[in-house]
């Protein structure tokens, strides 16, 4: 399409030899640019069709998906476009009379493409910034940041090597546990600010015992019980967090990862999302709406694979920004899927079984194949034996599946089926339903937290 820039220069360009300069000469001027009333109708008419083509584009999907863009972006780029045009509509009263007075006085003027004004990608060109609503997996970032400070208690063994591990770790003058939360704040406030983040939650675990031990009792069965010092902070730090006005959403029924994944479902329409966390079962919830930030030692190598240089994007420091795409490209299935590989591949850390002795490299070219557990059984099952050497030479030569799992599927099909329920993050919790998200717009009360530093001892954190 040809915009108004193209417009405008197409009927003034005469090249004077050089591949920079036009010139516009009192021949032009007279003879063809500037018959005041046609370029008046022909440039309204440019910016009035220009700006409805803009709109219908907007709400197009395959326009959107041609693009190449996310959505969000396509949405924002052209909305600034649009923008501009309807400004220069409004006032081209004023920009008329000057026109009108340079053609009356002919005078000849030169341009050069060197005086346009180069814009960094990084400014503001945009006017207000995008909101961008951040959801912090607390629990995980508390763990992370307590066992960051507490070297000597990774390596003790006996009690009393730990109780001696405990003596180092940081401290309130009251004698509270504070390592834990002085990290975690450390890594939360420079994250807001440097993100320019404009709406906040923070989702903690509060108890192992939620619904999920009611599918499986053993689910989590296998975790080791967590040290005082840990658990005293996480009371501590909802406490701190509430009373500086950062909104915390934890339930003894619901894990953390329940509370974020039905913010992201009721919201990420709304408002983009970004998910900071460690732990991969967030995946399942990354969508064209919905990025995830996920804190990982192996960042920087996951950038270079993918050829992109990590100082080049606006992301923290030490996490992955996982969009649909590199979902794909590093799991090789869909986001949502993760929840079925879960199902054959179990979980570990979470005591979750699984289909025994069936892995990733089985799974994921049948979950990619399949779509899901649901269709994988709807395709294996009540075969003939006839059929069933069929698809075990399509698992080989077409799916590159060497050792066949058909025996073991079919074998633990009803722990596929529980260790799936068990995967799934719920994304329904109805204490979410009636959120508004102008409830979750940051507001931290700065006083109040500066006040409670300085009663932990950790005054420099302290915002001045």
């Amino acid at each position: 399409m040809e915009n108004l820039f193209d417009f405008l220069e197409k009927k003034i360009k005469i090249e004077n030899g050089t591949e920079n300069e036009i010139q516009i000469t009192e021949e032009v001027v007279e003879t063809e640019v500037f018959n005041i009333e046609i370029a008046k109708k022909e440039i309204d008419e440019k910016h009035l069709k220009y700006l409805q083509e803009l709109k219908d584009a907007l709400v197009n999907e395959e326009t959107v998906k041609s693009s190449g863009l996310e959505k969000r972006d396509y949405i924002r780029l052209n909305s600034y476009v649009g923008s501009r045009l309807d400004t220069d509509l409004r006032g081209k009263s004023s920009a008329r009379k000057n026109i009108e007075a340079e053609l009356e006085s002919n005078k000849t003027q030169a341009f050069s493409i060197d005086q346009l004004e180069a814009v960094s990608i990084d400014e503001d060109i945009f006017g207000d910034k995008e909101d961008k609503f951040l959801i912090v997996d607390g629990s995980s970032l508390l763990s992370t940041s307590f066992y960051a400070t507490a070297r000597d208690l990774l390596f003790a063994k006996t009690d009393e090597q730990k109780e001696f591990a405990y003596t180092k770790l940081m401290m309130s003058p009251d004698g509270e546990y504070t390592n834990g939360i002085y990290m975690f704040f450390k890594t939360l406030l420079p994250l807001l600010k440097n993100q320019d983040i404009t709406h906040l939650a923070v989702v903690m675990d509060r108890s192992r015992d939620t619904f999920r031990r009611e599918i499986d009792s053993q689910y989590k069965a296998n975790r080791s019980e967590t040290p005082h010092p840990l658990k005293s902070q996480f009371k501590l730090l909802t406490e701190l967090l509430q009373e500086i006005n950062i909104p915390v959403f934890s339930h003894c029924n619901y894990e953390a990862d329940d509370f974020a994944g039905s913010l992201v479902k009721k919201f990420e329409k709304d408002i983009p999302i970004f998910l900071h966390t460690k732990d991969e079962d967030y995946i399942q919830l990354v969508s064209q709406y919905t990025r995830l930030w996920m804190v990982t030692g192996k960042a920087e190598d996951m950038y270079s694979e993918i050829g992109i240089d990590r100082t080049n994007l606006n992301v923290p420091r030490g996490v992955f920004e996982y969009t649909p795409n590199y979902v794909k490209h590093f799991k090789g299935i869909e986001p949502i899927q993760i929840i079925d590989a879960k199902a054959i591949e179990g979980d570990k850390s979470d005591n979750i079984k699984g289909v025994k002795n069936v892995g990733p490299v089985s799974s994921r070219p049948l979950i990619a194949h399949y779509g899901s557990i649901e269709e994988i059984y709807n395709n294996i099952e009540n075969l003939d034996s006839k059929s069933e050497k069929e698809l075990l030479v399509f698992f080989k030569e077409t799916l590159g599946i060497k050792r066949s799992p058909l025996k073991n599927l079919l074998l633990y099909k009803e722990d596929a089926f529980i260790s799936k329920k068990l995967a799934t993050i719920k994304t329904d919790i109805e204490e979410v339903q009636d959120l508004h998200l102008a409830k979750l717009a940051l507001d931290i009360n700065y006083n109040i937290m500066n006040k409670r530093f300085e009663n932990l001892g950790m005054n420099s954190l302290i915002k001045k």
